[in-house]
């Protein structure tokens, strides 16, 4: 008889013990899995390009005077008499040297208006902190504030310094993952020292804007 009571405690223990963990399972199944999310305070971003028009505009230059230089050769070959081979070998090596180094204008050229350089830093104003780089680069990926602590910056490069002020509305969206993210949108420059820039004209959301600088 003992036996048998004690077997039974043992099932009717074992049975409560499953329909514990059953209304557990169901419990954990049907809580709303971000109710107590907090939003993620990731800084949206914004990326900035840098063009070096002055340095751009000296390359054309010397790459015009060569070119005109390249003219003059061909045109004073022209007019040699055939017999005269050193005179022609000589101006034909000259030739090949200006074309070399119009070849280094040229890609020079190609590498600065896609904005390849190097920043020094970038320094938030108003936060009191800032970024520092190591390696080029031909866009630069620079944080917004998600809540407004700043919107000018500081910009070094080759030791010039120049300044840029945005402007932007911070809002909040939820991922697929139900995240709560603060994102900003309307970016745009209303101050630069920069001697022009292409602003964003529309759809102007963090992570999809781009504002290119010249000097």
């Amino acid at each position: 008889m003992a036996w048998y009571l004690t077997l039974t405690l043992y099932r009717n223990t074992r049975v409560k013990n499953v329909f514990i963990i059953l209304i557990i399972f169901f419990w954990i199944g049907s809580c709303d899995p971000c109710d107590d999310c907090d939003a993620i305070s990731f800084e949206p971003t914004v990326s900035f390009v840098f063009i070096n028009q002055d340095s751009i505009a000296e390359l054309e230059a010397l790459s015009t005077i060569n070119s005109l230089d390249i003219e003059t050769i061909n045109s004073t070959i022209a007019a040699l008499d055939p017999s005269e081979v050193e005179k022609i070998d000589s101006l034909n090596e000259v030739k090949s040297k200006l074309d070399s180094i119009n070849a280094v204008y040229s890609s020079t050229q190609s590498t600065m208006n896609s904005g390849l350089l190097k920043v020094d830093q970038v320094a938030f104003l108003g936060a009191n902190s800032s970024l520092t780089f190591e390696d080029s680069a031909t866009a630069w990926t620079i944080p917004l504030s998600y809540n407004g602590a700043f919107t000018q910056y500081e910009v070094t490069i080759a030791g010039v310094t120049e300044t840029i002020e945005l402007t932007y509305d911070n809002y909040q969206e939820v991922d697929q993952e139900r995240n709560v993210l603060i994102r900003a949108e309307n970016i745009r420059v209303v101050n630069t020292s920069y001697d022009s820039l292409i602003n964003c004209e529309e759809n102007c959301v963090d992570g999809e804007t781009t504002l290119t600088f010249y000097f």
